[in-house]
């Protein structure tokens, strides 16, 4: 009897673009903004991205957008979480007593860009997407500092950008 062997030899990464986007605005606003000027039409996924860091966990929003027409995926995705962890009030080791026994702290989805508030993902099916002129569009925004062409291949954890 003859053995069959399956050789899977087109195995492709991730081919998407993302842009930084610097903006001290909450993540509904800058969502709002977006679908403004870019005529998108974001809307919030009903589960954020949640990672686990050891006890603590983070919750970062998830704005998504499917073009059906021109084939992409739109998704802002926030890089800071500000996560509240309770304290132990019997500790001894403080210096100054407080009534308010809580520590802020926070998290990044992507630690190595801690200074990127948002970062837009674009997910495309067809080669004549361009990153740099959807960046030089959303530089036309009054409310964005500046927004620019991130080369994710580079990235330690690219992998977090991995969420479905």
């Amino acid at each position: 009897m003859a053995t069959q062997r399956l050789v899977l030899e087109t195995i492709t990464e991730d081919d998407y673009e993302l842009i930084a986007i610097h903006c001290s605005l909450a993540p509904y606003r800058v969502a709002f903004l977006l679908n403004t000027y870019l005529d998108l039409h974001l809307y919030r996924k009903k589960e954020d991205i949640n990672f686990e860091y050891g006890d603590v966990t983070a919750n970062y929003p998830l704005f998504q957008y499917e073009d059906h027409f021109h084939y992409n995926t739109y998704n802002l995705l926030g890089n800071q979480c500000k996560v509240i962890i309770q304290l132990d009030a019997t500790s001894e080791d403080r210096l100054f007593e407080s009534s308010n026994d809580d520590m802020h702290i926070t998290k990044y989805l992507i630690p190595e860009m801690r200074k990127v508030d948002y970062f837009l993902k674009i997910e495309t099916e067809t080669s004549q997407f361009s990153g740099k002129s959807l960046a030089n569009q959303l530089l036309t925004i009054p409310q964005v500092l500046t927004a620019y062409v991130v080369d994710y291949t580079q990235l330690k954890s690219k992998n977090n950008l991995i969420f479905e």
